[in-house]
Parts: structure tokens; C-alpha cells; sequence
């Protein structure tokens, strides 16, 4: 059976790259899709370096341009964090902006990244993609090639309720795709797509 690593396992290294896969999983369904690590992006007011930066082109044309930070954190994310990103976002004129962490976010940093678009995502231990699905809440077989983490990634339903547990993987990249989608400045929920 396929061992599961704790988050508390990945190195910053693999943590980057996995977001990178991520995104890479759904590439052929966006036109001129490109996925960088560790990439420097000229700003107004200087270069940034970003985690994970994810380039296509959508509407007819438009370029749109992601930026992702990933952090590795034992205690919960903070504002500051959040502002750090949307300020970097709009310098560099990214549309979009993503937070993942290996903890959960205070709630001052979830207000904050909802009022300015900012996506955020907790990396988890991949064996809650097969728990999460089973009704025995048991693990049912697993492939040797599941993703060892995958992320929970929280938006509303079309009733206004939040849905916490929609997965980010390779292997699942709807949730992912659809927020990619959407145009800049809506909150995420399952019919903005």
C-alpha cells in the first residue's frame, strides 16, 4: 500500500513543484499555457521572484498571468502574507493570485484574501483524496502513483455555503481550473464558472 507523508514531510522544493503539477495536470486545455518555478517577473516597482507563476491565454486572446506563493508554516497564515501577494500581484500585473500553505489561514488573512480575490489552498497528506471519497471512511485501494499531497481548496456552493473540501491534485483539477476561469475580482463559487 502507498505510504502517505505527512505535510509537515515536504521539502519547500517539492512543495513548489507539486503546485507546479497542479497546474500542468489540465495545460493542454489552455492555450499557450506555461508553468515556471521560481520565476522573476518585472514589476512597477521592482523584480519579484514567485514560488510558481502560470502563464495562458483565454477570451479570444487575452494573456492572463497567475502568481503563487507557497509557504511552509507550522502556525496559521497571516494577513501580512496576503497583503505581501496582492501587492506583489499588482505590481507585476497578474490577474490572479494564490496562496498554499502547509497550515490554515487566520481569519483575518481569509477575510483580507476574499475582499481582493485572492485564492487560498492548505496542502494535506494525499491519503484525504481517498478517504474524503469513500463512505467507509476507510482506505479503499490506492495506486502506487496517487499524489502524495493534495490541497483543499475552500469555496461556496450555489446556495452560499462554503464547501471546505474540494480537492486539488493532478488527478482532480476542476475546482483549480474553474477559479483560473473566472474573471478577476469574483468570489469563487461551483456556477461562477
Amino acid at each position: 500500500m502507498k505510504h502517505f507523508p505527512s505535510r509537515d514531510e515536504i521539502t519547500p522544493e517539492e512543495f513548489e513543484l507539486t503546485v507546479k503539477a497542479w497546474f500542468e495536470s489540465f495545460a493542454e486545455r489552455l492555450d499557450e499555457f506555461s508553468a515556471e518555478h521560481l520565476d522573476s517577473v518585472e514589476g512597477m516597482d521592482g523584480e519579484f521572484k514567485f514560488d510558481v507563476t502560470i502563464r495562458f491565454t483565454a477570451f479570444g486572446g487575452a494573456k492572463f498571468l497567475v502568481v503563487c506563493e507557497c509557504k511552509k508554516h507550522k502556525n496559521p497564515i497571516k494577513r501580512d502574507v496576503i497583503q505581501t501577494l496582492k501587492s506583489k500581484k499588482e505590481s507585476v500585473g497578474a490577474q490572479k493570485g494564490f496562496v498554499i500553505a502547509t497550515a490554515s489561514f487566520q481569519s483575518g488573512a481569509e477575510e483580507y484574501a476574499k475582499k481582493h480575490g485572492i485564492a487560498l489552498c492548505e496542502i494535506v497528506s494525499g491519503d484525504i483524496a481517498y478517504i474524503q471519497n469513500n463512505a467507509q471512511r476507510t482506505l479503499p485501494p490506492i495506486p502506487e502513483d496517487a499524489d502524495s499531497y493534495v490541497g483543499i481548496f475552500p469555496c461556496k456552493t450555489a446556495d452560499g455555503s462554503i464547501f471546505p473540501g474540494a480537492l486539488i491534485s493532478s488527478r482532480s483539477t476542476y475546482w483549480l481550473e474553474g477559479f483560473l476561469k473566472m474573471s478577476p475580482g469574483r468570489e469563487y463559487t461551483e456556477d461562477a464558472t
